[in-house]
């Protein structure tokens, strides 16, 4: 940090210096808010939100002539995931899609490729048959016989107990101990321990930590190339696709 401050670079560390600083290319930023990662956005005080880090670089590096790549990763919907905790997935989810947005709002559709990706997905699930409007971090909720929404009363399983619109296949919120099987008693959930913005979604597998999964993800594209983004592709192929955008005459 000190180096970098001797070299004239801006160093932020909270919301007041975030604020404070200069984003108009007149000097590089170091951005450095925690000691590990950064909080979740549910739990987020005191440091900016991805949204507002996406628009300092873009207006940081608008101003290079020969144009710029930018790459922004919300890594924490990754670790509230692998918690089996659904309540900062679903908000760490937001936050990413706020930051997309601005990302768009501030650039130009005819000079400017988005692309939007995962890397992997997890071991998440609907659970299935959810009445519309059923709230995506409690109960699934049964359906109204017009089929418009959802009623309220808990669509159950076979042992007799509701279950969540969301479940994992594996992680810290299995139904299973070590001194039960599968005719052991899954615990009842209520509609207010679901939505806590605590509460571990049920899970089939134990382990200390949900896992990645193999399904592929969604690639989404906007701008010059975006065409070349279409169907199934390996991983390896987004990167001759930026890289030809970046080239191209």
């Amino acid at each position: 940090i000190e180096d970098a401050k001797a070299a004239g670079i801006q160093y932020v560390y909270d919301d007041g210096t975030f604020g404070a600083a200069r984003f108009d290319g007149s000097a590089p930023v170091l951005g450095l808010f925690e000691a590990s990662h950064m909080q979740y956005e549910a739990d987020r005080s005191g440091e900016p939100s991805l949204a507002e880090m996406t628009e300092a670089a873009i207006k940081a590096l608008q101003g290079n002539e020969n144009g710029f790549f930018l790459t922004v990763e919300a890594g924490r919907v990754d670790h509230a995931n692998h918690a089996g905790n659904l309540a900062r997935v679903v908000r760490d989810g937001v936050a990413f899609a706020e930051a997309v947005a601005r990302a768009d709002e501030l650039t130009d559709d005819a000079d400017t490729l988005i692309i939007v990706t995962a890397d992997h997905e997890h071991a998440i699930a609907f659970s299935g048959y959810a009445g519309r409007g059923s709230d995506i971090l409690g109960l699934s909720m049964k359906i109204d016989p017009a089929g418009t929404k959802a009623l309220n009363e808990p669509n159950m399983a076979q042992d007799g107990k509701p279950y969540t619109t969301v479940t994992y296949l594996n992680g810290g919120g299995s139904i299973l101990t070590e001194d039960q099987d599968w005719t052991g008693t899954r615990p009842t959930v209520s509609q207010e321990e679901a939505t806590d913005l605590d509460y571990v979604q049920q899970a089939l597998i134990p382990l200390s930590s949900e896992t990645h999964s193999g399904e592929d993800v969604a690639i989404y594209a906007k701008g010059p190339f975006a065409h070349l983004m279409g169907g199934t592709v390996e991983q390896n192929y987004i990167f001759h696709v930026m890289h030809h955008a970046a080239t191209a005459e």
